[in-house]
């Protein structure tokens, strides 16, 4: 019971420390959260990205960084033009924030997503995202015969 008061108490102040900071990248000016959308979408990425491709063995890292950058180049791409439109409405840039979070937090999976239910589709690379997932599915079960 005591364990359980304590995760209720650690998430009532995580939240705490998250509204402060959302409220912080609110009071920046446009150019300012502008910057914050970009530098969180690249500095933390870069450096993940390094250590996976210097890393040994780890492919799956590999494809989902490299599945990152290609869904983030779409969002910033996106987010140029329509800046132009509707940059000066306050919760744009925090919809690009959030939606740049979503993209590289592996507990949301959100590079995938995009990549296979909007950027494939798009590409018409079906055939040959399906022919890797059964290539993968394949090694994973000859490794545990």
């Amino acid at each position: 019971h005591v364990e359980s008061q304590l995760s209720i108490f650690m998430l009532i102040i995580n939240s705490g420390y998250l509204w402060m900071l959302w409220f912080t990248f609110l009071a920046f000016d446009e150019e300012a959260r502008r910057f914050i959308v970009i530098a969180v979408g690249t500095l933390y990425p870069i450096a993940a990205s390094t250590i996976a491709c210097t890393s040994k063995n780890v492919k799956r890292d590999d494809t989902f960084w490299l599945t990152y950058w290609i869904c983030f180049s779409i969002l910033f791409l996106a987010m140029d033009y329509l800046e132009n439109f509707v940059g000066s409405i306050r919760g744009f840039y925090s919809i690009c924030l959030c939606a740049t979070i979503y993209l590289f937090l592996p507990m949301f999976k959100g590079a995938d997503a995009v990549f296979r239910n909007i950027i494939v589709p798009l590409s018409g690379q079906y055939e040959q995202l399906f022919l890797k997932d059964i290539h993968l599915i394949k090694i994973a079960m000859e490794k545990k015969i």
